[in-house]
């Protein structure tokens, strides 16, 4: 397939150039267990990867945090409920129309349950539903117990205010605006071959985040993630990282 040709020569001039990928991989909108979130521990398994899920608090509860015990995962703070708050406009749950003082609390709640879940697997990361938040928010988060924040697409600044990084997802492998199923195996290596050429050029060394959601997948779908995943991971000049380097990883340019 031409994607993964694309793929592998663009990490062959990865190698030549003397760089190295950093790829990191989340998953959003989990709430319950059930098939859909087996099927994506599985493949985290197969792929000795520890994916970041993105987890609903006001949804989650004891047979979730059961179900997780001893996976290979970390968990984000998912926004609250995942509701939108926008009248017209961009769906947002933290966005312009939201009083800061009922967003704060939220979030502060939203914080609360998912380290009495999850414990020390809870990382103190904010991953805001449809990956937006109003600006004056942000400034709150460090107060509010986050150092990293996740959204998707080019980032602003790598720590947008002081105590706090940010370390988007760049390649959502579902065609939201299309079938909203998976792009397909041949489309991802096609696009994050394209990802990776740009971000060389141009000297940037921003780890690259592969945003997946567990619940729209099917296990074809997955098989062809992971057929990627598997090609990315075998190359020399790439480095799977998890949540728990995500910090660091995030003050690079």
């Amino acid at each position: 397939m031409t994607g993964h040709l694309e793929l592998a020569g663009e990490l062959d001039r990865w190698s030549a150039t003397g760089l190295t990928v950093r790829a990191w991989w989340r998953d959003d909108d989990l709430s319950t267990p059930g098939p859909e979130l087996d099927r994506l521990l599985g493949h985290a398994r197969a792929l000795a990867a520890v994916p970041l899920l993105a987890v609903i608090p006001a949804g989650a509860g004891p047979a979730l945090a059961g179900r997780l015990d001893g996976e290979p995962v970390a968990v984000g703070v998912h926004g609250w409920s995942h509701t939108n708050h926008e009248s017209a406009g961009r769906k947002a749950e933290f966005g312009p129309s939201r009083p800061l003082d009922r967003a704060r609390s939220d979030l502060a709640r939203a914080r609360a349950r998912i380290l009495d879940l999850f414990g020390p697997r809870a990382a103190s990361i904010l991953v805001p539903p449809w990956n937006r938040i109003r600006p004056d928010l942000v400034g709150e988060l460090p107060g509010l117990g986050f150092d990293l924040l996740s959204a998707h697409g080019v980032r602003p600044a790598p720590g947008p205010v002081a105590g706090l990084m940010q370390v988007n997802t760049h390649l959502d492998v579902i065609a939201w605006r299309g079938d909203r199923r998976f792009i397909g195996a041949d489309a991802m290596a096609r696009e994050l071959a394209g990802r990776l050429a740009a971000r060389r050029t141009a000297g940037q060394v921003e780890p690259v985040g592969l945003l997946t959601h567990h619940l729209v997948m099917s296990p074809s779908d997955w098989n062809g993630f992971a057929g990627v995943c598997t090609a990315l991971m075998a190359h020399p000049a790439v480095r799977m990282i998890d949540s728990s380097e995500l910090r660091g990883a995030a003050g690079a340019a």
